[in-house]
């Protein structure tokens, strides 16, 4: 089966931060701190919750992910069909403000697909919606399921309250933002129309090579036939810059996405992209690892 998409098929918006909401009663206050100080408990850790995170944490609860994704599954429902989806897949970075709360449960309740599957993935980092491609295309790849069209929605969430000190995501300037991206697997064969929409081809989470001119041969995402294709390169801003630094690389299209939308900011800017005829890879730098996400676009 191939797992595909179209960028009409994307929708994200950022929200306004909430830097004057109304100043919780002590009540509140304490359900806060108490939770803060028993996630860095069950951490091991000797730190304790701040008020000012506390309180920042609080007034976002307009920005928790049921409430921003709810908004953008609207969009996407105003122009397709959802109540028909066979899997949604919730991934973010940042946690919800809204603790204990079943986003793909209330998306589900919300499109009327009650006999779709939900699940999270929040533990990789800014890329999981990477990951979570492979997860949807082996789970729609399954063998009990009947040989028809199946979709997919794959919702991405993050906001900027979070309930500790963290220079890693300060340094982001992040923006609460949503975005989701609905996805159909269809059957292989003969008998499978060619489309015109974004295939997703691989994951890899490969080291970081020591030479950037070794990189596109270890991640060996595309066929013989499909490297014939120009490529285009997606990536934060630095590493964009680094990867033109290098002659086999740099002559290649290199472009960057809006670090401050965080999860979103991949898929926001290839819907503004809207890319055709291409190959495409994903490409972003976690530590000593690349995490890349490969795609060819056709007509």
């Amino acid at each position: 089966m191939s797992l595909e998409f179209t960028t009409s098929h994307i929708r994200w918006r950022q929200f306004e931060r909430q830097d004057d909401a109304p100043a919780p009663d002590g009540a509140q206050m304490k359900l806060v701190t108490d939770f803060v100080n028993g996630f860095f408990d069950s951490h091991g850790r000797k730190e304790r919750a701040q008020e000012q995170h506390a309180r920042r944490w609080y007034a976002s609860q307009n920005q928790a992910f049921r409430v921003m994704l709810k908004q953008v599954v609207a969009a996407l429902q105003n122009q397709v069909r959802l109540d028909d989806l066979d899997l949604l897949v919730l991934t973010h970075w940042t946690p919800d403000v809204e603790v204990g709360c079943s986003v793909t449960n209330a998306i589900i309740h919300e499109t009327g697909c009650h006999d779709a599957f939900g699940i999270a993935i929040s533990d990789h980092g800014l890329s999981s919606p990477f990951l979570a491609l492979q997860v949807i295309e082996d789970y729609l790849d399954d063998g009990n399921h009947s040989d028809r069209e199946k979709k997919a929605l794959l919702l991405i969430a993050d906001q900027d309250a979070i309930l500790y000190d963290s220079p890693a995501l300060a340094r982001l300037n992040p923006e609460p933002s949503a975005c989701v991206v609905m996805l159909r697997s269809l059957p292989s064969g003969p008998a499978a129309e060619p489309r015109a929409g974004i295939a997703f081809k691989h994951y890899r989470k490969v080291a970081f090579p020591q030479a950037l001119d070794t990189l596109l041969p270890i991640l060996d995402m595309f066929t013989s036939t499909e490297d014939l294709l120009p490529l285009l390169i997606l990536t934060t801003p630095g590493f964009a810059e680094q990867l033109r630094q290098h002659a086999p690389l740099a002559a290649h299209r290199i472009e960057s996405w809006d670090e401050s939308l965080l999860s979103c900011a991949p898929w926001a800017r290839l819907a503004q992209l809207a890319p055709t005829h291409l190959r495409i890879l994903l490409m972003l730098p976690e530590g000593e690892s690349l995490a890349c996400a490969g795609f060819v676009a056709g007509a």
